[in-house]
Formats: C-alpha cells, structure tokens, sequence
C-alpha cells in the first residue's frame, strides 16, 4: 500500500467533517411507503443496459430522452420487441427508466432489450404475483 491512495475515513475527511441533526418524534414514524420498482440489468459483449422498472403510467426513456429517439431506426423495434410482445395491457402499469454504457450501436439495442424483459419480469415476480411472471416469462422466452 503507497501513500498515494486516497482515502476519506480520517477526522480531516471533508465528508465526515459536518454532521447534520435529523428531525426526531412523530415526523420520522410517517413515513412514505417504499416506492414499487426493481432494478435490473442486460448486457451484450461491452454494453451494459440498467433498468428502473416502477408502477407508473407506461412510460420508457433512455438516458433520459423518449424511446422513439433511438437510432438507429431499423434497431429500434429491437427494442420496443418486449413491450409489443407484453402488449400495452401489461406494460401500461409501469415506467422504465434505461441507462445505457459501453458498447456500440447494436450491442446497446441488445443491452437495452435484455434489461427491459429482465425487469418486467422482476416486477411481476416481486409486485404482482408468481403466475402472472411465468405467463409473462413464457410470452418472451
């Protein structure tokens, strides 16, 4: 081990220099249900696609941006294959957040499909229950 390592556990360290107070009593005890989503990747060779699958309204972004600006465009139905596969009954009920590294065109689409099945299917076996995942598991496999 040289000196040239950094590290952050000393009384000097900026991020244990400050302590902040948090609120004690009844505010702490309300707190908010923990939000419904799982987190799930999909990669190909040196892609690797994360996905954010959550109860929401059917909505899909990549980095950010809407699923219809993924280019190429002939890869893009690529990516929309899960979704048409499920049908609008069962992915209406959730928002996919995609993020995206590594790789190149086609290797991201790839990426990015994988992780999207992957993660609806985590839902279902975590949220809704374990009939409804192998129906779905079935329909993509």
């Amino acid at each position: 081990f040289g000196s040239s390592g950094i590290c952050c556990s000393g009384p000097a360290s900026p991020l244990h220099s400050r302590r902040t107070s948090r609120p004690q009593g009844p505010a702490m005890a309300e707190a908010a249900p923990a939000p419904e989503r799982v987190q799930c990747f999909g990669r190909k060779k040196t892609a690797v696609a994360v996905a954010l699958v959550r109860t929401g309204s059917g909505q899909v972004r990549i980095n950010g941006c809407p699923l219809t600006t993924v280019k190429p465009d002939i890869l893009r139905v690529k990516v929309y294959e899960p979704l048409l596969l499920l049908g609008k009954e069962r992915c209406g009920k959730v928002d996919i957040r995609l993020r995206v590294k590594g790789g190149g065109f086609t290797s991201q689409v790839y990426a990015l499909r994988q992780a999207i099945a992957k993660g609806i299917v985590s839902y279902y076996q975590k949220y809704i229950d374990e009939a409804s995942k192998k129906e779905i598991k079935d329909i993509l496999t």
